[in-house]
């Protein structure tokens, strides 16, 4: 979050000479200092509605948190609850200079019955990742887990990145890439009223029948305020922000 842009008045006064003097290396360092922007992850607790359309309409809620662990790591985590349906999600990660490093991500959806689980361990030191098969997938600089990525756009948003976005992210056995495009700013009614909001389209090339886009609050710290995603089928799943504590 920019947490100050006013850049305060500095004078520093050495005499000309034909190599720059310690103290004016010193007061140009000042000003470049205090001239960066201060960017850093914040905790927060989100509710969104969501709403799952496909042979039958699912309505519930999605509860969305990121809060700092004990340890210095980051737990960020969903918990979707609906009519006979429930899916758990979570990313323990670490934030280094506002990148996005996963450390483990774990998935539970149980809908009718029916259960599907994903776990992916990260292992920085070897560079790959192991997935519950046991499968060992080769990480790339900055890879994302499936959750994670949502994080890192906001990250990237709110220090004033814009237009396209890439990020290689773990997909079952593999690293595949996520692209995002930047359609433009939109505002989002919601129960927190009108939200003016950069809206991104995941960009799955120019055959894709599947469409997703994403919208992020300028004034909330670019937490998402809407995701719509359409299948090829016409099914359909989406989320609105609902309620935000900061």
């Amino acid at each position: 979050m920019l947490l100050s842009q006013d850049t305060p008045s500095v004078t520093c006064h050495a005499k000309a000479q034909r190599k720059t003097s310690p103290l004016t290396l010193a007061c140009l360092s000042l000003l470049l200092a205090i001239s960066q922007p201060v960017l850093a992850a914040k905790a927060y607790q989100a509710t969104y509605t969501a709403s799952f359309k496909a042979q039958v309409n699912i309505n519930g809620t999605l509860k969305r948190s990121l809060s700092k662990q004990g340890n210095g790591q980051w737990l960020f985590k969903d918990d979707i609850s609906a009519f006979l349906a429930s899916i758990k999600e979570s990313s323990v990660l670490r934030i280094n200079n506002n990148k996005v490093i996963p450390q483990k991500y774990q998935y539970l959806r149980k809908i009718i019955g029916k259960k599907k689980t994903q776990d992916i361990n990260f292992d920085w030191t070897k560079n790959q990742a192991v997935n519950k098969n046991n499968q060992v997938i080769a990480l790339q600089p900055n890879t994302q887990d499936p959750l994670s990525y949502q994080l890192q756009l906001q990250l990237d948003l709110q220090k004033g990145h814009r237009g396209s976005f890439v990020y290689p992210y773990t997909k079952k056995n593999k690293i595949e890439l996520l692209k995002f495009i930047e359609v433009g700013s939109e505002v989002v009614d919601t129960p927190l009223g009108k939200l003016k909001s950069i809206k991104l389209k995941l960009d799955r090339g120019p055959n894709a029948k599947r469409e997703t886009f994403i919208w992020f609050s300028i004034k909330h710290n670019f937490i998402i305020s809407q995701l719509k995603q359409t299948e090829k089928d016409g099914k359909s799943y989406s989320i609105l922000l609902k309620d935000l504590k900061l």
